[in-house]
């Protein structure tokens, strides 16, 4: 038995799809604090508050429940995971005007979070106590927290307040029964959360 640690380098990443390989689009991402512009995997919403400029989308936002770590529920905005780290600032540097959309300089590309998509992350040992991984884990859903000193998404494997879910556990490997600590399971996320252009059946790659 192995007690991982959270590490920055845990990131949230693409596992199986049934198309063989994510589907990925590419967005322009919002303005943001310089402390909160996207990285390799984030989670990533649209945002709804500045809808100026058109579809623009940040990282999701994580004050949810009582505490200000867990990402937020029931909001219908859920894009998916960005699969690269943002090359801006968070100013406004770079992005186009009334969303024109007539550069690349800050779009990020995003694994969208298709209902049918599973994703590879690691249980967050913020929440002290963490289950054992087992079997017992298959099939529940549980909520996402975010980890601000290593800037990482992470699934609360003892978080199983309902309310506050954000995605379901599919598949536990059998080389990590028994250990703890913080991890890795295959998950898929709510339908619940996902903005409409993500449970579209057919979305072409871009």
């Amino acid at each position: 038995m192995a007690d991982w640690a959270n590490s920055s380098g845990n990131k949230i990443r693409p596992y199986r799809s049934p198309w063989g390989a994510p589907i990925i689009r590419h967005f322009e991402e919002s303005t943001a604090a310089s402390t909160a512009v996207i990285l390799r995997g984030d989670v990533v919403t649209n945002n709804t508050v500045v809808t100026t400029g058109g579809f623009r989308v940040l990282r999701a936002p994580s004050s949810g429940g009582t505490g200000t770590n867990v990402m937020q529920v029931g909001i219908k905005s859920l894009v998916g995971v960005a699969v690269q780290t943002s090359t801006g600032d968070g100013s406004t540097t770079g992005i186009t005007a009334n969303g024109l959309g007539i550069t690349n300089n800050r779009k990020i590309a995003v694994a969208l979070a298709d209902p049918r998509q599973e994703f590879l992350g690691y249980t967050s040992t913020l929440e002290g106590g963490n289950g054992v991984a087992s079997l017992l884990f298959v099939g529940a859903n549980r909520a996402v927290v975010y980890d601000r000193n290593l800037h990482t998404h992470f699934i609360a494997s003892t978080n199983s307040t309902e309310t506050l879910a954000a995605v379901t556990i599919t598949e536990i490997s059998q080389d990590v029964y028994g250990d703890s600590g913080g991890w890795p399971v295959i998950f898929r996320f709510l339908s619940t959360n996902l903005h409409p252009l993500v449970q579209a059946d057919a979305i072409p790659s871009t």
